[in-house]
């Protein structure tokens, strides 16, 4: 007995000990945040290099509390922690109070911590849930009660707190939303940002300005009942904030550009300087995408995703949906769906691989292949065609018969060597793409087309520097050897440009392209009960890929790739012509 209470004591002096030298070791952490109280950040640029996104806070660095609008303190206190000046950092009459309304509710509502264990979280704890973490936040929060004013606790506070949006500390997030300095912040513009911290993802007023709005004024009915703002603020303030204009220093849906780049580049993200990508991305080439989707998209329940790339792989524009505000979800690149007939691609490709030619005849009439009976999309035979028709009006037996002629290996092997990651399986519908694939990797195949036959890999970053202007990374100029020989990507121009001029991608052909000598070819592509419908082409070494659908994947009557997508591409083309 003895030596178990010998070993308990012991255990908890090592304990003791281990937490003395952690909490000396903090002191010097601490001097270090407060010395260097801002994020890092990431800006990334467009190829003209305008600054498209930031993450972190970039505007500025530190920022006294002086130069931040009472308004804002004042607002962040009474909605976060009234009793902060009166506190020694744990509130616990906060606590009992938030355990109290939480029971009532029958749900959380409220929470219990003080602004100095925010910021204690935020610097220097995880998002770890254990005993030990919450031992630590007390002493984290002791320790910055015991070294620091008030004052400061509140500032370090709102130079690191998260407003949403990519939006740390309250000189980026005022800058962002508002257009202003932290100093210039009125009533409600100070309320619109305390808002934002209980769910900075969820309540910024990029999102959900009208859950925002909610918010922010319990936030001033709390500033009225502190004594912080007069009844007449209050009420002045409560009529102009429905009116409030969010400002918008930044295209909201280049974020699905810019999150694919922060993604692929987020390992630098450790470096402790400021970091600047310059990447491909074209600013025009994107407002082409959008006002297209607008114009063409009327169904509200269709979502869509639409790749632009050269023909080096570089990704001049990208929409990963109808709204990056109600999905950051990007089908562009994280979707994988059927694609229907522009699979046909690798068929095609299979085929005069193996020598035969557009000339070569083949049947298009009713197929039975071990009891499976594909059809035609408009229920139609032609009896015997060439390959060049057979491509242009997109038969379906045609392709299977192709398919059976050149093997289904040999079609999985070209889109391998196209670049798609997918494992597909030989099976008799492979042709008709009823497997399934990314928007951003069937775009790419189209690539090796229009470039004499030499493959691309997508890419968006050509180089990465940091704050000093010192190279991180640059992308290297890859010299490419073409995959295909002459008379491959020759035959597939002629039968993608005939889909375009007479075939099923008709639709797509621009109006401004009068008699240029300009290179242009497209497919289309519609799975089986029309839920998914696309579009890929191309116009001189720019290749653009179409989706449109529902997540849900119900079918959309009247949805074929030969319709929304082939008029998206056709407005984008059209304005790329325009110049």
């Amino acid at each position: 007995m003895n030596k178990i209470i010998y070993l308990s004591l012991l255990f908890f002096v090592i304990i003791a000990i281990l937490l003395i030298f952690w909490f000396i070791h903090l002191s010097s952490d601490l001097e270090y945040f407060t010395q260097n109280p801002r994020q890092t950040s990431i800006t990334i640029k467009s190829d003209n290099n305008s600054v498209i996104a930031t993450y972190g806070d970039i505007y500025s660095g530190h920022v006294d509390i002086s130069e931040i609008s009472k308004h804002l303190l004042n607002a962040v206190v009474s909605i976060e922690d009234h009793r902060f000046y009166n506190h020694f950092g744990v509130d616990f009459r906060g606590i009992v109070r938030a355990i109290y309304v939480n029971l009532s509710e029958g749900h959380v509502v409220q929470g219990g911590s003080t602004i100095t264990q925010q910021l204690a979280k935020i610097m220097f704890l995880n998002s770890e849930k254990s005993f030990l973490r919450k031992i630590r936040e007390l002493l984290i929060t002791l320790k910055l009660e015991e070294s620091l004013q008030k004052e400061e606790i509140l500032s370090l506070y709102l130079n690191r707190a998260y407003f949403g949006f990519g939006n740390y500390g309250v000189a980026s997030a005022s800058k962002n939303y508002f257009s202003k300095s932290p100093k210039e912040l009125n009533f409600y513009e100070a309320a619109i940002l305390a808002a934002t911290l209980k769910a900075p993802s969820r309540l910024n007023p990029i999102i959900s300005i009208e859950e925002n709005i909610k918010r922010a004024k319990l936030v001033m009915k709390k500033m009225l009942d502190f004594g912080y703002i007069s009844l007449k603020d209050y009420e002045d303030s409560v009529d102009k904030i429905n009116q409030v204009v969010v400002s918008k220093n930044f295209n909201i849906h280049d974020r699905y550009f810019t999150d694919w780049i922060y993604r692929r580049s987020s390992s630098y993200e450790k470096n402790s300087s400021d970091i600047v990508i310059n990447t491909t991305f074209n600013t025009k080439i994107q407002k082409y995408i959008e006002k297209a989707v607008l114009k063409i998209l009327r169904d509200k329940e269709l979502e869509v995703a639409v790749i632009v790339m050269d023909t080096t792989g570089a990704i001049k524009g990208m929409l990963g949906g109808r709204s990056y505000y109600k999905s950051q979800y990007n089908r562009a690149t994280q979707a994988k769906r059927q694609p229907g007939s522009v699979f046909k691609l690798f068929t095609y490709i299979s085929a005069f691989d193996l020598g035969l030619t557009v000339d070569d005849q083949v049947d298009d009439v009713p197929l039975d292949l071990e009891g499976w009976r594909p059809q035609n999309y408009d229920k139609k035979y032609r009896g015997k065609i060439s390959l060049y028709e057979a491509f242009g009006i997109s038969s379906n037996v045609a392709a299977v018969r192709i398919q059976e002629i050149v093997g289904r290996k040999n079609i999985i092997k070209w889109a391998k060597k196209l670049g798609i990651s997918a494992k597909l399986k030989p099976q008799r519908s492979l042709t008709l793409g009823t497997q399934v694939v990314s928007l951003i990797e069937m775009t790419n195949a189209y690539v090796p087309i229009v470039s004499e036959g030499k493959v691309a890999f997508p890419f968006g970053v050509t180089e990465i520097i940091d704050r000093e202007g010192n190279l991180l990374y640059k992308r290297n100029v890859v010299s490419r050897e073409p995959i295909m020989r002459r008379d491959i990507y020759s035959s597939m121009r002629l039968i993608l440009k005939h889909s375009i001029s007479e075939g099923t991608a008709r639709r797509a052909k621009p109006n401004n392209l009068l008699d240029r000598d300009i290179l242009i070819g497209g497919k289309t592509g519609t799975t089986q009960n029309s839920k998914d419908a696309w579009f890929i082409g191309y116009i001189d070494n720019i290749v653009i890929g179409v989706w449109v659908g529902r997540d849900d994947n119900k079918t959309t009557p009247g949805l074929s790739g030969g319709m929304q997508p082939a008029l998206i591409f056709k407005q984008i083309v059209e304005k790329i012509l325009d110049g």
